[in-house]
């Protein structure tokens, strides 16, 4: 679907089901990438949620989610989200989450950059906004790296499982996306 040399974006499959387990199944990476409460989900709850998507798919307005592979071998990297897609005022929110393997390698950014050309390409959006805990220097240098601007930050804004933390926000404007 959306490909670079070493990372391609695609609908999950139901045969994906133990991969993205290993994402919404980890609470620790839930509490930097989700506002809402952890709840513990089995494989197969995972398994109905894309079949359904298979069988009744999402009309992709407000929210689109693909899976990350490496282009060599399939291995399992993550996720990339397109989210709060907003079609008036053209402008969506976008996330990523990696497995603790496919972190530190350049693969967040590439999955960053193909949501970038997605939302500003294919849904002819203006604006992509980025969020994240302010102590999440990975996502912030992977942020600034694909051009995205700091905008400001929200104290004491998310729970860390510790405490309330800074948020970030940071924002892309198509007319300073570099393809």
């Amino acid at each position: 679907m959306f490909v670079t040399d070493r990372v391609r974006l695609r609908p999950p499959t139901p045969d994906d089901a133990s991969n993205m387990f290993r994402l919404s199944g980890d609470p620790d990476l839930h509490l930097i990438t989700d506002d809402e409460p952890f709840l513990p989900r089995h494989v197969g709850q995972v398994r109905a949620r894309l079949e359904k998507q298979v069988t009744e798919p999402p009309d992709g307005q407000t929210a689109v989610s693909l899976l990350a592979e490496t282009v060599a071998d399939g291995t399992f990297l993550g996720s990339g989200v397109l989210w709060g897609i907003n079609a008036f005022s053209r402008y969506a929110h976008l996330g990523i989450s990696l497995v603790p393997e496919a972190r530190g390698q350049g693969y967040g950014t590439e999955v960053i950059r193909l949501l970038c050309r997605y939302g500003f390409r294919n849904r002819n959006l203006r604006r992509l906004e980025l969020e994240t805990l302010a102590s999440n220097t990975a996502m912030r240098r992977t942020a600034e790296t694909c051009g995205f601007t700091h905008e400001g930050t929200q104290r004491d804004r998310e729970y860390d499982g510790d405490g309330f933390v800074d948020l970030v926000i940071y924002g892309l404007l198509r007319r300073d996306w570099t393809p």
